[in-house]
C-alpha cells in the first residue's frame, strides 16, 4: 500500500484548567485528520490529563509540512520561544528533537555527494514486490495492493487531490497578520500579541517610502525567514532560506 504522509504540528488544551501541549506528528501515513481519532499524542502527562479531566476543549492542527525534517525544527522552534520545558502549565517535557536540532543543507549533510544505488537483488525486489499490486479506490480512499481492500473498491486511482495545500490553505484561514512597523508575520487567532506589535503588515507611509522594503534586506536562521532593517539575532544571517528541490515539490 502507498501512504501519503502529512507531517504537522498540533495544540492540545484544556483551558479551564490552563493545560497546554505542542506537538508534532510525522510517522509513515500519518495525515492531519488522525489527530484524536486515530492519534492521541505519544505523552504520558496528555493520558494523565484525560483520566484527570476528561476530553481537552481546545484540539487544533497548527502547521502543516512537506518534510518531517522542517516539522520537527517549526515544533523546537515555537517550544523555544515560548519557553514551555520552563512553564509549569504545558505538559511539553522537552524543546522537541534534540537542542539545537536545526536541518543540515549542502555539504554539511551527511548525504552530500552520495550517489544512491541499487543491487541487481534490491531492484529485482522491486520488480518482485510490486509486480502484482493495482491501484484501487473506493471514492474517497486509495489503495496500492494485489486484492481490493473492500467490497466497494474498484480498480484505478482517485482524481490528483492535493491534500496537503487544502488543509494548509484552512489553517491559515486560522491567521492574521502583525506587525511592527519593520517585521511583519502570521499568528493564529487564538495566540496572544508580541508586545510592540498590531494587527496588519507594513504600510509605505509608516517608514515614509514609496516602497517599504526599501533598506531592508532578507535574513535567515536556517528555519525562518524575515525582512528586517536589521540583523534579528546572533543566530541569523543574510539571505533566505533555500529549501532542497524535493522539500520544494
Amino acid at each position: 500500500m502507498i501512504f501519503t504522509t502529512i507531517p504537522f504540528t498540533y495544540l492540545i488544551r484544556w483551558s479551564k484548567h490552563d493545560i497546554n501541549y505542542y506537538g508534532v506528528r510525522y510517522a509513515r501515513g500519518c495525515k492531519p485528520e488522525d489527530l484524536w481519532t486515530r492519534y492521541f499524542t505519544s505523552s504520558d502527562r496528555i493520558q494523565e490529563c484525560r483520566e484527570l479531566y476528561g476530553e481537552p476543549d481546545i484540539i487544533e492542527v497548527r502547521k502543516t509540512f512537506k518534510h518531517h525534517d522542517i516539522a520537527r525544527a517549526w515544533e523546537h522552534r515555537v517550544l523555544t520561544r515560548i519557553n514551555a520545558v520552563q512553564k509549569p502549565n504545558w505538559l511539553n517535557e522537552h524543546a522537541g528533537g534534540k537542542k539545537g536540532f536545526r536541518i543540515k543543507y549542502g555539504a554539511e549533510h551527511q548525504n552530500y555527494g552520495k550517489r544512491w544505488t541499487f543491487t541487481e537483488e534490491q531492484r529485482q525486489h522491486q520488480v518482485d514486490t510490486h509486480k502484482n499490486l493495482r491501484w484501487w479506490n473506493n471514492g474517497t480512499e486509495q489503495a496500492f495492493s494485489e486484492v481490493p481492500p473492500g467490497p466497494d473498491y474498484k480498480r484505478g486511482r482517485l482524481p490528483f487531490n492535493n491534500r496537503g495545500a487544502k488543509i494548509g490553505a484552512k489553517v491559515n484561514s486560522q491567521k492574521y497578520w502583525i506587525t511592527d512597523g519593520t517585521n511583519e508575520e502570521m499568528i493564529f487567532k487564538t495566540d496572544l500579541i508580541p508586545a510592540g506589535y498590531a494587527p496588519g503588515r507594513i504600510e509605505s507611509v509608516l517608514k515614509g517610502k514609496t516602497n517599504h522594503a526599501r533598506g531592508t534586506h532578507w535574513w535567515t536562521d536556517g528555519t525562518t525567514t524575515k525582512m528586517s532593517e536589521d540583523c534579528p539575532g546572533p543566530e541569523w544571517r543574510r539571505g533566505r532560506t533555500t529549501w532542497p528541490a524535493h522539500f520544494r515539490s
